[in-house]
């Protein structure tokens, strides 16, 4: 059937132009008969070119050449539905009308029923069914419906009859692989993603859904390549692709671009409590503390006395220095924890309390909330009992599993120890969670033991299946609740004796953990209801030391430290959070009893310098006595200590490495000594120095004795000439003297197993 269009009439396509000078001009020659074929072959063209109002004129004018033809009225139906045109579904039943057995008008049919009435939608893709139960188009709606209700098993069954007659198509393979995937079949998922983008390697969509499948089975590099490639492809994914990506980002720590990610998919998805959550971890993990109060404010907003949120606006306010209402904070946090009702997620985090003046039965709750939010997030199982036991004589294998095999705190005290265990006896292991570093101590680290494993891509639970497999009888933590930590491997339970060590000074709350390596001082008994690990003590100091630190050969001069040429300089070199309004008002009281001195401090935040400027000030100290050192490497920082007279600690957060660098360069501290583990740390330091004496245990008796010694130069050099004497003999630093103990506590902790 054909008619001829005049050159000059109106062209159908309803563009207003004359038919030779649109559809004319390109599609047919002019004055000559009009195929219909040739009509739907240029109206299925313009609609998959985007050009809908060209299609649908062309349908139209097809229809008035064949109005009898019902699949040209499902044609337009399907333009008009791409359109958001209402009359829709009144088209496609009229094409149901006439053709009541239509497959493919009864599927276009659910489509267009399925955001207004799912019901109705599913009745018409079932309709379709019941006339032909192998119709692939059919077989997906059905089988989308049983995925979206959870029910996998149908799904998939309804999926491959599909495939049985549409083979490779990518829309029903995509979906099989999200059901799959949803049901546990974690290999055949991924073949199907595999699959379709074997033949359509730029599929935006299925690239997304291998980067999802990636990231749930902590594939996070493949997960991130995957999402890379979808976005050279579009960009306009939904806020979970964009949260999706910054999970697997921030996992291997490129945290500004998770940033980057996690604000794009607030952009798109506002009320998201969750998005907001994580991008304000990503703005913590990179101290952009200014910048995480917006997005932590925001979960409050949407989630009033969230946990994580309170918890974390506390510490990034304490990070700045910003004081107001602190107080009610802690109170505020303080009763989320005694309350029994705990959360599955977005618990409070443990770390910071140990900053907080909120005792260590506070620390508890909070370790045993996230050690549960720990299990449940990663659905970590015990590994089956180990049954092989040691063999007489055999070296005891410990594995040591930390994120800081680098340039960090740990690894500067406790390297000198690994490097000093005696292979004769022990076997160590080290498993990395982050990569090697292109350090000194990056380098050092992993020619310290024995086997050095490089595992920081790995699972949770393929590290632990690797721990077990290597045999390992005492596994250590050296993170607990740290950045980077790695919890979950504790959770599967891969070494019948397992410990905390270091990291992490307080209880990890955490069933399996069986002890946490400390000694007398540190955690006297009488502590021991506040941790669910069990004391194992070492004889003189939990803390080992590195007595080969490199210390830069050249001292800088006082004007090149900031200092003034003299005076007595007090410092404190512990980090911002750990400095409290009642600590920073003793020590603006010091300033003020010692005329000429200064109180040198760490870099800090510009916010927190800021702060504290004022804070001095309202305390009626001129903020210039305040010296803040800037940032250097460790051996110039080492070196500098030559002008220190004192090391002010803090409290209830001691100095853990800080004090011990001091102690090295010969610089008395003066601590408080509180209830929690953590406040404790530089006492047990200064007692295994020989200088107990400095160990107080209230805040007056703490700026007294500062008071005293500041006033008595005299004294304070006989305390300092009595700290260089005994540096090379006391416990603290003889590190021969603590790795033999240290041996011997890990043996006697195997033989008493619990």
């Amino acid at each position: 059937m054909s008619a001829a269009i005049a050159r000059n009439a109106p062209c159908p396509c309803g563009s207003g132009k004359r038919f030779k000078d649109c559809h004319g001009a390109v599609d047919l020659p002019p004055e000559q008969p009009v195929d219909l074929e040739e009509i739907v072959r240029q109206a299925q063209v313009a609609f998959v070119s985007g050009q809908l109002a060209a299609a649908k004129a062309l349908i139209g004018h097809a229809l008035e050449l064949a109005p009898e033809h019902s699949d040209l009225i499902r044609e337009r139906a399907r333009i008009e539905r791409v359109l958001g045109d209402t009359s829709a579904e009144s088209t496609c039943r009229a094409a149901l009308k006439k053709s009541p057995r239509d497959v493919a008008a009864w599927n276009l049919l659910g489509e267009i029923l399925n955001a207004s009435d799912p019901s109705a939608a599913e009745a018409a893709w079932r309709e379709a069914f019941r006339i032909d139960a192998r119709d692939p188009e059919a077989l997906f709606h059905l089988g989308n419906l049983h995925r979206e209700r959870g029910e996998f098993a149908a799904a998939i069954s309804l999926y491959e009859r599909a495939l049985e007659r549409a083979p490779g198509n990518a829309g029903v393979l995509n979906n099989l692989g999200l059901a799959l995937e949803a049901s546990g079949q974690t290999e055949r998922a991924e073949s199907c993603y595999q699959q379709v983008l074997t033949a359509q390697p730029q599929h935006a969509d299925v690239l997304a859904n291998l980067g999802d499948h990636m990231k749930a089975q902590q594939r996070y590099r493949e997960a991130v390549l995957a999402y890379e490639k979808a976005l050279t492809l579009r960009r306009d994914f939904p806020a979970r692709f964009w949260s999706a990506r910054g999970v697997a980002l921030g996992e291997l720590t490129a945290f500004g671009d998770a940033e980057a990610s996690f604000r794009e998919a607030v952009r798109l998805e506002p009320d998201r409590l969750g998005t907001h959550v994580d991008l304000a971890s990503m703005c913590i993990a990179q101290s952009k503390f200014d910048e995480a109060e917006a997005p932590l404010a925001r979960v409050l907003e949407l989630d009033p006395g969230n946990p994580y949120a309170a918890t974390m606006l506390a510490y990034s306010r304490m990070q700045r220095c910003i004081w107001d209402d602190l107080a009610s904070s802690f109170a505020h946090i303080s009763a989320i924890l005694k309350d029994p009702a705990a959360r599955e997620r977005f618990n409070v985090v443990p770390m910071p309390l140990l900053a907080m003046p909120l005792g260590p039965e506070i620390e508890l709750f909070a370790a045993q909330r996230w050690a549960q939010q720990v299990k449940l997030t990663f659905g970590a199982e015990a590994l089956p009992p180990v049954t092989n036991q040691r063999a007489p004589g055999a070296r005891l294998r410990v594995g040591f599993v930390s994120s800081d095999f680098r340039d960090h705190p740990v690894a500067r005290l406790a390297i000198q120890c690994w490097e000093r265990i005696d292979r004769s006896c022990i076997e160590a292991f080290a498993y990395s969670l982050t990569p090697t570093e292109e350090t000194a101590l990056g380098r050092r680290a992993p020619r310290a033991f024995e086997h050095y494993v490089d595992c920081y891509e790995e699972t949770g639970e393929r590290i632990a299946r690797r721990i077990r497999g290597d045999g390992i009888d005492v596994l250590i933590d050296l993170n607990g609740y740290t950045t980077h930590a790695r919890s979950e491997i504790f959770a599967f339970r891969p070494a019948p004796v397992q410990a905390s060590w270091l990291g992490y000074l307080g209880t990890l709350g955490a069933p399996w953990y069986d002890y946490i390596i400390t000694d007398r001082f540190v955690c006297p008994p009488e502590m021991q209801a506040f941790f669910s690990e069990r004391f194992l003590y070492l004889p003189e100091c939990y803390c080992p030391s590195d007595t080969e630190r490199a210390v830069a050969g050249v001292v800088p001069s006082r004007a090149e430290c900031g200092l003034p040429e003299a005076g007595l300089v007090l410092a404190c070199f512990n980090n911002s959070y750990k400095i409290l309004p009642e600590l920073f008002g003793v020590w603006m009281r010091l300033l003020a009893g010692l005329p000429g001195s200064v109180l040198w401090l760490a870099p800090g935040n510009a916010t927190a310098k800021l702060n504290l400027a004022r804070e001095a000030s309202a305390r009626g100290v001129d903020p210039a006595r305040l010296v803040f050192a800037p940032r250097v490497d460790l051996p110039e920082h080492l070196a500098r200590h030559a002008h220190v007279d004192l090391f002010l600690d803090t409290t209830p957060y001691n100095a853990g490495t800080t004090a011990n660098d001091a102690l090295f360069m010969g610089v008395p501290v003066v601590t408080c000594a509180g209830a929690s583990m953590a406040s404790r740390v530089a006492g047990s330091q200064l007692r295994a120095l020989g200088l107990p004496e400095l160990v107080t245990t209230s805040l007056a008796e703490y700026e007294a004795l500062v008071l005293a010694l500041g006033r008595d130069a005299q004294r304070l050099a006989a305390l300092k000439a009595r700290l260089a004497a005994q540096r090379s003999s006391a416990p603290l630093f003889d590190m021969t003297r603590f790795t033999r103990a240290f041996e011997n506590m890990l043996m006697q902790a195997c033989e008493d197993r619990p």
